[in-house]
């Protein structure tokens, strides 16, 4: 009883270095109690093929508080070379004393401080140890040479746009919809023709959305929305069943080639923007024919391959479709990495 009492009265209490109350016995923190941390290493390159392997251990001491301390939580936070640890990526250890990140966690810790992938860079960690709700007490700085990678983040959705505006008309398969970082709010880069639009899931008619009874508004199973032709950035949000479509002037990367929906001629298949210079896409390609990634569907910038399959070249040779059947491809350009990926899907 009285551990829990006296562990009430530290959480209530310990704003300051003195703990007295009207219990019989005053605690005062060391203020020397400075937990020692350890890297199991300084320096690592971190590599996507060792995704699901340990890559670093943190490690730290259990300082003398003063009294006997249980800490609420562990937490080791990571910072950038120049932060203060205000914006902090912040991780709490399952077991005290200790944290092992995976190869992945440490990797999307780094990204999300917005290092930039395959650059060496420095970061700051340190370990907080959580006494109360009002008090924390932090190890000193450690720094970590680390070379993150890209991370491609999954941005598919069962969204598409469907119509005779688009590459496949009415049949599909539709442009797809991407996630956005508003949960059911998708969009998507289109170059559409004169024509009419729909949106609609699973490339399937049962759930659709269509123009409502005022502009901009969706309706389930609307009317079909008119568009003039152009490059637009369009929106679906499912929250209050509202779209925009908007014409987009900015630089957009698409498939061009007899493989694709539209052949040479364009306007090319779009592809859509998942961070670190790495541009996705869902089409059905045709086997035997051939295919190149370019710019605003146009010539002047064009990435082919070449000659060593899977990485892409300026100007490079045309990318021929070898599987045994017409398909549906999930195509990855990476442009940091100068690599591309066709993934045929089941």
């Amino acid at each position: 009883m009285k551990n829990i009492l006296f562990k009430l009265i530290l959480s209530l209490c310990l704003t300051t270095l003195v703990v007295s109350c009207d219990d019989t016995e005053t605690v005062e923190l060391n203020s020397n109690s400075v937990p020692e941390i350890t890297l199991s290493d300084n320096t690592i390159m971190l590599s996507e093929t060792n995704a699901d392997l340990d890559a670093l251990t943190v490690t730290w001491t259990d300082p003398d508080y003063g009294f006997d301390a249980a800490p609420d939580a562990y937490k080791v936070l990571i910072d950038t070379a120049d932060g203060d640890f205000l914006s902090a990526e912040s991780v709490t250890a399952e077991i005290p004393f200790e944290k092992t990140f995976t190869t992945q966690e440490l990797n999307a810790r780094l990204i999300a401080l917005e290092l930039a992938p395959n650059e060496e860079a420095q970061v700051q960690l340190k370990v907080e140890v959580v006494l109360s709700p009002f008090k924390s007490v932090f190890s000193d700085v450690v720094v970590l040479n680390v070379t993150p990678y890209p991370a491609l983040v999954d941005l598919s959705t069962t969204w598409g746009i469907v119509g005779d505006a688009t590459p496949n008309s009415w049949d599909g398969p539709d442009l797809p919809f991407y996630k956005t970082d508003v949960e059911n709010v998708y969009a998507a880069y289109a170059h559409l023709t004169d024509g009419y639009i729909k949106f609609r899931e699973n490339n399937d008619w049962t759930v659709n959305y269509g123009e409502g009874a005022t502009a901009g508004a969706l309706e389930g199973g609307g009317a079909d929305i008119l568009v003039t032709a152009g490059t637009y950035y369009i929106t679906m949000n499912l929250n209050d069943l509202t779209y925009t479509i908007d014409p987009f002037l900015g630089d957009v990367w698409g498939l061009a080639g007899d493989a694709t929906p539209n052949g040479w001629d364009g306007p090319d298949w779009t592809l859509f923007p998942a961070g670190n210079d790495i541009f996705v896409s869902y089409v059905t390609l045709i086997d035997g024919a051939l295919l190149k990634f370019r710019l605003n569907n146009d010539w002047g910038t064009n990435y082919g391959d070449s000659g060593d399959d899977g990485t892409l070249d300026n100007g490079g040779d045309n990318i021929t479709i070898t599987n045994t059947s017409t398909g549906n491809y999930k195509v990855t350009m990476d442009l940091f990495n100068q690599t591309y990926i066709l993934e045929e899907l089941n």
